[in-house]
């Protein structure tokens, strides 16, 4: 480590220490645990917090920027591209002077490299390619081509709408890295991978010096970045598993970020008044889903019965304390395709009249299941108690995850309380999850085979025309209101807390799951 890395490394952890000094002002320093830390291979890594960090190391072929409050994909080392008449070639235009931290010139052979990577890796980024886009290790060289020395093409398998091919590609397998630096490293036909496990060779914003595991991540700002230099010199990542340790640390100045509070401890967090919380939309739900073919739930006003019945605001308020949004639509807020409107409110009159017209006056019997977590028992028993108001019986059973998804994936349910993550920004990857059952996912897991939903699906995939794409996904949200077999609990958001001193987090973090932006922070 170089001798400034050093004396700031122990400055810090003198602070932490003693507890008598703020951390230095150009530094960033986050309290998290690291123990989901794996790799920092671009082409490798998966986890969403280890992601944030190797982000900051790479620029990428494009990456994503929230405007307006949705997210969309943005140029990053493609500063342009077009696409061919039938949808399926995309011919993307690389930065010319952009240089690695080393000072090595990038270019469209770095790109191409890195692009086949995850590929002939086989790495867990590769199902994007291989089993969205049809890009294997037997066609990738047909697929994914070298133009120029600054213009590469990659041919899809089908003209998926732009919005879908640009926010595949913004996640973080496009990492280009320096194909000289890792082929120098290369061991048994690894690609740099072992190498590249805790080195850096990219040309994002940062580099990194040092990671020393369950202790620190250090890393320093690329005087070589092609864009403005960040306002942090350097991003200290300090490995505190618990939760409450975090939360002290935070307190006392040693840390400026505490990435894992449970809300219990941010609210206790936030009455020391140096302390601010931080609140961004998240990328996945929580939901209640109906087996479409078992006994009374095959009935649409028996699942919409169940719909009217719950009390969303008290989930969202008193199980959740208010981390989570009330989202009721299958597309999350901060994406393209949103639908605002939430439809659906605890109205016991109603739920017991759309019972009656199906014919169960009295209710019925139902096993409700779900995981043993805390969050998850306690949203079985407040959907057990407001669905027998409406004269509904629901039988909680708890499972281990991994039973509970093998029986959930089996159609083996009645009803069950579960979660979705998204995988890319776009309504494309929950409409087929939720509504199309020819995706075999949730909407199949659900036995709800409905060739309306799945077509108007499989229509939204492909339309290139973004208003009537947008009226598609409306259309079909509406639909899935009333016909589908899920009641939409919440949309999860993410959470911090921080020193009042660190500023524009919220901006930085908005997406988060997706993107994080550490050149927006500063102190």
């Amino acid at each position: 480590m170089k001798r400034s890395f050093m004396l700031v490394f122990l400055m810090v952890l003198i602070v932490a220490a003693t507890g008598f000094a703020a951390t230095p002002k150009d530094t960033l320093v986050i309290g998290a645990n690291t123990g989901i830390f794996i790799t920092m291979d671009p082409a490798v890594a998966y986890e969403v917090f280890p992601n944030k960090i190797v982000a900051a190391l790479y620029a990428q072929l494009v990456k994503l920027e929230a405007i307006e409050g949705v997210i969309v994909p943005v140029p990053d080392i493609a500063e342009s591209w077009e696409i061919s008449e039938d949808g399926l070639t995309y011919t993307f235009n690389i930065r010319k002077g952009v240089k690695f931290s080393n000072g090595d010139p990038l270019t469209a052979e770095d790109v191409l490299f890195s692009l086949k990577r995850p590929i002939v890796l086989e790495s867990v980024s590769a199902w994007f390619l291989v089993d969205i886009f049809g890009i294997n290790k037997d066609n990738v060289d047909e697929k994914i081509k070298m133009i120029d020395d600054y213009t590469v093409s990659i041919t899809l398998n089908a003209p998926y709408a732009e919005n879908i091919t640009l926010g595949i590609l913004s996640n973080m397998f496009t990492g280009i890295v320096n194909k000289d630096v890792v082929l120098e490293h290369e061991v048994d036909g690894d690609l740099g991978g072992a190498w590249l496990t805790d080195h850096s060779a990219g040309a994002g914003p940062y580099v990194l010096v040092q990671w020393e595991r369950n202790n620190v991540i250090l890393l320093e700002a690329n005087p070589n970045y092609y864009g403005n230099q960040p306002p942090l010199k350097r991003i200290m990542v300090r490995d505190i598993p618990e939760a409450s340790n975090q939360r002290l640390l935070l307190e006392r100045g040693d840390i400026d970020v505490a990435w894992d509070l449970t809300p219990q401890l941010l609210e206790e967090a936030k009455r020391n008044p140096d302390i601010v919380e931080v609140k961004v939309p998240g990328h996945s739900n929580e939901y209640l889903a109906m087996n479409a073919s078992w006994g009374p739930l095959a009935n649409p006003k028996v699942r919409e019965a169940v719909r009217f019945s719950i009390n969303y605001e008290e989930i969202v308020e008193d199980i959740m304390l208010n981390n989570a949004l009330l989202v009721q639509g299958f597309i999350n807020k901060g994406y393209f395709g949103y639908v605002e409107e939430n439809p659906f409110y605890q109205d016991i009159e109603k739920a017991k009249a759309l019972l009656a017209e199906a014919g169960y006056p009295d209710g019925f019997e139902v096993e409700l299941l779900t995981s043993n977590t805390d969050t998850r028992k306690a949203e079985a028993e407040k959907i057990q108690a407001d669905l027998a108001l409406a004269g509904i019986k629901a039988n909680i059973v708890i499972m281990q995850s991994s039973q509970m998804y093998a029986k959930y994936r089996a159609q083996g349910h009645q009803m069950i309380i579960a979660g979705w993550g998204n995988d890319y920004p776009d309504p494309d990857n929950l409409a087929m999850a939720h509504a199309s059952y020819r995706a075999n996912q949730l909407a199949w897991r659900n036995a709800w085979f409905d060739d309306y939903a799945a077509t108007l699906c499989e229509w939204g995939q492909v339309e290139p025309n973004p208003d009537k794409r947008e009226q598609i996904y409306k259309d079909l949200t509406e639909y899935w209101f009333h016909n589908g077999p899920f009641a939409m609990l919440y949309q999860t958001v993410e959470f911090w807390g921080i020193r009042k001193e660190v500023k524009n987090f919220e901006e930085a973090a908005f997406g988060y799951g997706m993107l994080f932006d550490f050149t927006k922070v500063s102190k």
